[in-house]
């Protein structure tokens, strides 16, 4: 017999077991369950079945009855059913109604509640595909995360663009790899002279042999100061000081700190939600935190697999990111208008105590393509460019230039073809990049 068959007409042991399984979302207190919503991939199988199975799973139960699951256990602290929807053929949303009380948020917190609740449910035999959608946390819950220490309107208090609240606009220190720590300084001091709001180091860099962190953090910072005294603006610099040990990551911190460093950065996939957390609750750290996201289509991308990639941008606004990564809209990687759009609402809502998250676009921007862009996620943003700004054909000065001229032709609902008439740095920009999209048929046919 199949085990598709055996779901159907097995008489399984205790009925009453699993009709603990299932509830009215109304009967439950809702400030003790965490809600979690699954798109499940099912195949042939019950889909009754499959969500009890599934409940199962991420809670107190395993394969067969034992003995010491007592019905109050199950009853107290098993996950709850309170949906279950047929999305398309085989494929059905899951609602499950998780008790809090299983995890305790400040010290399992997040790493101990996904590791159950999206951990061995993607292994089980009949569920060819999952992804976790949103989780709901109730305010008991969330309570425990302070957020991030700054959030949007702190950003604009340090970038001195609290009142004209136009894009904060950034760039990144492009190549990726392969410079040392005085070129890296020029590079940021160039950006600063054209009134750059913020600068960073590519995710690829920490702190190789070649550019050593300590070093790096003295010379950008120097340059920084010196392009403050010509300019009367400081930029802020995102250090990046992702590591596998937390106390490593710490200590990198706190020697950003030592020698002026006045922001910090780390890559969520890699570091987990923990490291951000440990970063922005520990109260030695006193500079923003920018929250790169590469790596998160590998859990996220696939549309019925994984984790949603804007579920990750909110428990990234939770544990304590002040700027973090949305992917791009007229850029190079994967875009999607409607999760963009997401991704703009878990970011900048209002949700408990908690700040509002700065959404940062990236990868591929230049100033022929951020109009619309900004058409669709409004000006409470980061826009980084960063072959959009040193690849620019006069200098980086003007790379930065352009770019603020673009933002600026965008807050005045000017076109920026027509505003790049006086503007040289904008108008060079355009003529090599072209507007909107042009550039990618220029680049795909140059490739063959």
């Amino acid at each position: 017999m199949s085990l598709c068959e055996r779901m159907s007409s097995e008489k399984i042991p205790g009925e009453r077991f699993r009709e603990l399984l299932w509830s009215d979302l109304g009967a439950l207190d809702p400030d003790k369950y965490i809600i979690a919503t699954y798109l499940a991939v099912i195949g042939p199988y019950p889909p009754k079945r499959v969500a009890e199975e599934a409940a199962i799973e991420n809670s107190t139960g395993t394969w067969t009855p034992v003995r010491y699951e007592t019905m109050e256990i199950r009853e107290r602290y098993s996950a709850k059913i309170v949906g279950l929807v047929n999305a398309r053929e085989n494929a059905y949303v899951i609602q499950l109604a998780i008790n809090g009380e299983n995890y305790d948020p400040e010290t399992g917190g997040l790493a101990n509640l996904l590791a159950d609740i999206a951990g061995n449910a993607y292994d089980l035999m009949y569920l060819e595909r999952l992804k976790l959608i949103d989780l709901h946390f109730p305010k008991s819950w969330a309570s425990a995360f302070p957020g991030p220490k700054f959030g949007i309107e702190g950003l604009r208090e340090l970038t001195g663009t609290k009142e004209y609240r136009r894009p904060i606009i950034g760039m990144i220190v492009k190549p990726n790899l392969g410079l040392d720590p005085k070129t890296v300084a020029k590079a940021a001091y160039e950006a600063a002279l054209g009134g750059i709001d913020f600068i960073k180091d590519d995710e690829a860099l920490v702190n190789p042999k070649y550019c050593p962190l300590d070093e790096r953090v003295v010379r950008v910072m120097e340059a920084l100061d010196k392009a403050k005294s010509e300019t009367g603006k400081m930029a802020l610099y995102a250090f990046n000081i992702t590591m596998d040990r937390q106390d490593k990551m710490m200590e990198a911190a706190d020697l950003v700190q030592e020698h002026g460093g006045n922001h910090l950065m780390v890559c969520w996939a890699y570091v987990g939600f923990g490291g951000i957390r440990r970063l922005a609750e520990d109260p030695s750290v006193k500079v923003p935190l920018h929250i790169h996201r590469c790596g998160h289509g590998a859990l996220s991308r696939v549309p019925d697999h994984g984790i949603d990639a804007v579920l990750i941008s909110k428990l990234g606004r939770m544990v304590g990111a002040d700027e973090m990564h949305a992917g791009a809209i007229e850029g190079k990687f994967h875009y999607d208008p409607a999760e963009m759009r997401r991704h703009m609402t878990v970011f900048r809502c209002e949700w408990y105590h908690i700040k509002p998250t700065l959404p940062t676009l990236s990868a591929g921007n230049h100033p022929g393509n951020i109009a619309p862009s900004l058409d669709i996620v409004g000006n409470d943003v980061m826009i980084l460019a960063g072959g959009g700004i040193i690849g620019h054909p006069i200098n980086t000065t003007a790379g930065a230039k352009a770019m603020l001229q673009a933002a600026d032709a965008w807050m005045k609902r000017i076109p920026v073809e027509e505003y790049a008439k006086t503007h040289e740095e904008l108008a060079a920009a355009l003529k090599l990049w072209g507007v909107k999209r042009e550039w990618v048929a220029r680049v795909m046919a140059e490739s063959g």
